[in-house]
């Protein structure tokens, strides 16, 4: 080999982790028209945020689908006021999501929500159950 340190070189960039790549990464171009790639913004100059995959699905955000339970309080009986009751159209989507979110929450994957900052953690177990459970009882309504 003619160029053993190349060699050793090349071994150990390929060896490296890159977790460096899930961060944010900045795309600008300078005064001679070179794009340029970094983790940092450029002072005084316009960028644009990538985003990057790493490999894991994006973050699903259940707030909508999953609302919390409020405390049922009872209804004032009354046959001829169906004011405020889903369609059956709008039930047999809840109950479609519900079953997609259950299997998914079942299958075991790591799960990310979008936090208020906008980063991203993963639920934990107790979080997972709950939204498992919350689909249950939607799947119960709605199904």
């Amino acid at each position: 080999m003619k160029h053993p340190l190349l060699a050793v070189l090349a071994i150990t960039l390929c060896a490296t982790p890159l977790t460096g790549l899930a961060d944010q990464v900045y795309r600008w171009v300078d005064d001679e028209g070179v794009t340029h790639f970094t983790s940092h913004p450029p002072k005084g100059r316009p960028s644009e945020t990538l985003r990057t995959q790493t490999g894991h699905s994006e973050p699903v955000d259940y707030s909508s689908q999953y609302p919390r339970p409020e405390p049922e309080q009872p209804e004032p009986q009354s046959a001829a006021s169906n004011a405020g009751q889903p369609s059956q159209q709008e039930l047999d989507e809840a109950c479609q999501r519900a079953r997609q979110n259950l299997e998914t929450l079942e299958r075991g994957g790591r799960i990310a929500v979008e936090t208020e900052d906008g980063s991203r953690r993963y639920l934990g177990e107790e979080e997972l159950s709950e939204r498992a459970e919350i689909a249950r009882q939607i799947m119960d309504r709605a199904c």
